[in-house]
């Protein structure tokens, strides 16, 4: 009986530790490593009240809401994906792509090489669309008019080595062309 006295006790010492203090105030462990009010180093606050989770920076499109407008730009163009890689040598190479796969969220991207610009989501986005909103190509346009209207619109320079661009549009068709030069 003594002894379960003595393990009754000891174990609502330690629910009572656990719990904080009678101040209410919050029991912070001196070794811990963040205080209660920090946030997590994957979320920000973008002043409407609601977090957002980001990737190197750059908000979510798909927790901030701009998911829609993006789709609601893309369905004003004939195409629904578009791929651009172009190489200048040196290891230097323009890469741009908009994709946009039944029910996923539309996805883009710039490794630009060229000029330095690195972007995702809808920083991508909202770099791309005005470009490829120029485009006036069909699954039947010619190698010679869709690598210069690409060019053109991408403002790239055609002393390039390889050219390649997909484009997969609306009614399912595609338009592939690669060159080397």
């Amino acid at each position: 009986m003594k002894r379960l006295l003595i393990t009754t006790v000891s174990i609502m010492a330690i629910g009572l530790a656990a719990c904080g203090n009678d101040t209410n105030e919050p029991v912070v462990d001196e070794g811990a490593t963040t205080t209660p009010t920090e946030q997590p180093a994957d979320t920000n606050t973008d002043g409407t009240g609601t977090t957002d989770t980001t990737t190197n920076g750059t908000k979510d499109e798909t927790a901030s809401g701009t998911t829609d407008d993006m789709k609601a730009d893309m369905d004003k163009l004939s195409f629904r994906e578009i791929e651009v890689e172009i190489s200048y040598g040196n290891d230097i190479e323009y890469e741009a792509e908009i994709e946009q796969d039944r029910n996923e969220p539309i996805k883009a991207k710039v490794e630009d090489e060229v000029n330095q610009v690195y972007l995702k989501g809808q920083e991508a986005f909202d770099d791309l669309y005005p470009k490829v909103e120029q485009l006036q190509l069909t699954k039947d346009s010619t190698n010679e008019e869709t690598i210069n209207q690409v060019l053109k619109a991408f403002g790239l320079k055609s002393d390039y080595q390889k050219f390649d661009v997909e484009i997969k549009f609306n009614d399912g068709s595609k338009l592939d062309i690669e060159e080397r030069k």
